[in-house]
């Protein structure tokens, strides 16, 4: 398994294999609760990123941090909700003590 893998829909994933990540195409809910559970079952990638599409998946999600892989929502493709951005800005936030980015 590679260090870095990408979940997500085709079009997000497909980008990432450029560059060495194993990519797990999920096209539905069920598909990216499936690859979850199974992505690196022995030994996680140390790093996940994740199609902001299934942001609302959080079960599935946090069982990746539990077994040790660093998690990043990352947005597909323009939104008006923006989990992604708004978690990394509470990272900065508490990191920096203070709203450093703005609004967006």
């Amino acid at each position: 398994m590679s260090k870095i893998a990408a979940v997500g829909r085709r079009h997000f994933v497909g980008s990432f294999a450029a560059i060495g990540a194993a990519t797990v195409p999920a096209n539905t809910s069920a598909e990216f609760d499936q690859a979850c559970r199974t992505l690196g079952a022995d030994q996680p990638p140390a790093l996940v990123l994740v199609d902001q599409h299934f942001a609302e998946r959080e079960h599935a999600v946090e069982a990746l941090r539990q077994r040790g892989a660093a998690v990043i929502l990352l947005p597909a493709e323009p939104s008006d909700r923006h989990p992604a951005l708004d978690s990394i800005r509470t990272l900065i936030e508490l990191a920096a003590g203070a709203n450093i980015l703005g609004e967006y």
